[in-house]
């Protein structure tokens, strides 16, 4: 009995002409060898197209193993992407299924620029519109004002509460603070996590500066933006006093540390970050929830200045080689965003 295909051909089972045309997608040459088109991607983009790859390669050698006997981008035809896409859509979401062309496509054109790709790109847009009619995101019932005020009078209580141990406190002020830190700046998963005490996070004679190197961000470009100053004192009183609790006998360099004494790992986030944030706000909201509410409250408050929204989520380059432009932009965007909070604060205030 043979084994089965799974739905998903790994790596080391690819034909060796995929693996020789995957490969020589990310070549690092020298000026003279060339580096190859998708050298720059990160590995999480590596990993998700190598996925859909692996799906559309399970498929022919499921349904059209003749198909083999041609070169990958041969292979992509129209024929065989419907026959794929059939299969696809009786098992998978709209979402699913619009990544799975889009890789393709992505990948068809990489390997083979010369080719006419023009019907997998028509395609792929209309899984696209189809995609984002099928899963429009609930709006989230809580706006960034809110989550900020909340999270501020949450570290206030925990302070003052005299029924909590020192680790207690500690794991709830850290758990307030992370939450204020996001909504505040929202930064990546994979970026919140790789603060460091050290070379992250910087005092300054005006609070703090955080400060995030190419590896630290998505696009492989530096920024930096200075903490609000309503969580200054917040961020001392953790650094002095919570953050030394949180670790005991043990020590990091990590800014996140679990009740554990070890950094915040993204499962730990995972799993933590959704309770505290229902417990807090009364919804559930994980680290990508945050960057979507900024960009709601940026839109919704300052249309006219929406563009500022790429600045907030890391989508501009802050490069350093335009330094003091960049810097200023950067400043401008943080500076804008925080003042609208601060507003909208003060209404809910005068609200209640």
């Amino acid at each position: 009995m043979t084994n089965p295909i799974p739905l998903v051909l790994l790596y080391q089972d690819w034909p060796q002409a995929d693996k020789t045309a995957w490969e020589a997608l990310f070549a690092e040459g020298d000026i003279f060898d060339g580096t190859g088109p998708c050298a720059s991607w990160s590995e999480g983009s590596r990993t998700k197209r190598r996925q859909s790859y692996g799906y559309w390669l399970s498929w022919i050698k499921r349904h059209q193993p003749a198909l083999l006997d041609q070169s990958p981008t041969g292979r992509i035809t129209k024929d065989a992407v419907r026959g794929f896409l059939g299969e696809a859509e009786a098992r998978v979401n709209a979402v699913t299924l619009k990544n799975m062309i889009c890789d393709l496509y992505v990948l068809a054109k990489a390997m083979h620029p010369a080719g006419d790709w023009d019907w997998l790109n028509k395609l792929s847009n209309r899984l696209i519109h189809l995609a984002d009619r099928k899963s429009l995101p609930k709006p989230i019932p809580v706006s960034a004002s809110e989550v900020l005020t909340k999270s501020l009078h949450w570290l206030d209580a925990t302070e003052g509460d005299p029924s909590h141990s020192d680790l207690k406190r500690a794991i709830h002020f850290r758990a307030g603070l992370m939450i204020a830190f996001l909504i505040s700046r929202p930064v990546r998963r994979r970026t919140l996590l790789a603060l460091t005490t050290d070379q992250h996070l910087l005092k300054t004679s005006e609070g703090f500066e955080v400060y995030l190197s190419a590896e630290d961000t998505k696009d492989k470009k530096e920024r930096w933006f200075p903490l609000p100053k309503v969580l200054v004192q917040p961020m001392v009183s953790y650094l002095d006093i919570h953050r030394p609790a949180l670790l005991g006998s043990k020590t990091s360099k990590a800014l996140w540390i679990s009740q554990y004494g070890d950094p915040i790992t993204p499962d730990g986030l995972s799993r933590e970050l959704p309770k505290v944030a229902t417990r807090l706000l009364g919804v559930e909201l994980r680290t990508h929830k945050f960057r979507h509410l900024a960009a709601t409250t940026i839109a919704e408050t300052d249309p006219e200045h929406v563009n500022i929204i790429r600045d907030i989520l890391g989508h501009a380059t802050l490069d350093m080689s335009q330094k003091h432009y960049n810097r200023a932009t950067g400043l401008s965007a943080c500076s804008d965003y925080q003042s609208m909070l601060q507003t909208k604060m003060k209404n809910l205030g005068r609200k209640r």
